[in-house]
């Protein structure tokens, strides 16, 4: 009877948390040349229409995965704040407004007024982020049937697919010009549901599984943004994908 519980208990403690599979893939597009100094400064700001206490909790994320990334060779890169970015660069947001599109940029870093106000910043680069995350039903099953041989068994099952998409438009500060950009795409499923054995007696034992786009897709934006802009290649395009648990 104590092997047994032992049982039991294990197939509880196995069955009650997983990881799903999570997706991911990075791609560039280059336009210019680049490179960054360990003393250059950057700013990451948003253009979504969000509160600024998600919009801030965004910005720091990508901030710290970007700082991850390029490690310790760029411990003392300078980070503006988007708050002191915005106040110096739109002194006045109920008649000026942050476009998201990199042709906007492209039009404001090359406007004497705008470049007037934000070089003082000492900016190497400035990095415009936007997020989408997206959610579905992926499946939902119903089985009465149990396995023949008395272990686990789906009762009841569902899955949520859940994505994030990153894209950041790397404008080139000191040159007045836009860089390239850089998507980074995580997908992955999470679920739970219920299972049943049947020996030594029927016993539902619940069950989750959970995957994070999320911070799989931050992570990604940091690994492709540090790449984009410390190594100098030609102009076009690269894509790399991964798969992790």
């Amino acid at each position: 009877m104590v092997s047994a519980r032992r049982l039991i208990f294990a197939l509880f403690i196995i069955s009650l948390a997983g990881g799903g599979c999570t997706t991911s893939w990075v791609r560039e597009r280059r336009l210019a040349p680049t490179g960054l100094a360990p003393q250059d400064a950057i700013a990451v700001i948003l253009t979504l229409p969000l509160g600024d206490e998600q919009m801030s909790r965004l910005e720091n994320d990508v901030t710290q995965c970007i700082r991850g990334a390029l490690g310790q060779p760029y411990a003392d890169l300078r980070i503006v704040s988007s708050d002191e970015f915005r106040k110096r660069a739109f002194p006045d947001p109920t008649t000026e407004k942050i476009a998201p599109g990199s042709f906007s940029w492209e039009s404001l870093i090359r406007d004497p007024v705008f470049y007037g106000r934000v070089a003082s910043l000492g900016l190497r680069y400035l990095i415009n982020v936007n997020v989408e995350e997206g959610s579905r039903i992926a499946d939902f099953e119903w089985n009465g049937a149990t396995n023949a041989l008395g272990g686990p068994a789906p009762l009841l099952h569902w899955t949520r697919e859940n994505s994030t998409l990153i894209q950041a438009v790397v404008v080139d500060a000191r040159h007045r010009r836009i860089a390239g950009g850089v998507l980074a795409f995580a997908t992955g499923k999470s679920g739970a549901g219920v299972k049943i054995i049947t020996f030594p007696f029927p016993l539902p034992i619940p069950y989750v599984t959970a995957s994070f786009p999320n911070s799989v897709a931050c992570q990604g934006m940091g690994e492709g943004l540090a790449k984009f802009l410390t190594d100098e290649q030609p102009e076009g395009e690269q894509t790399r994908s991964q798969e992790r648990n």
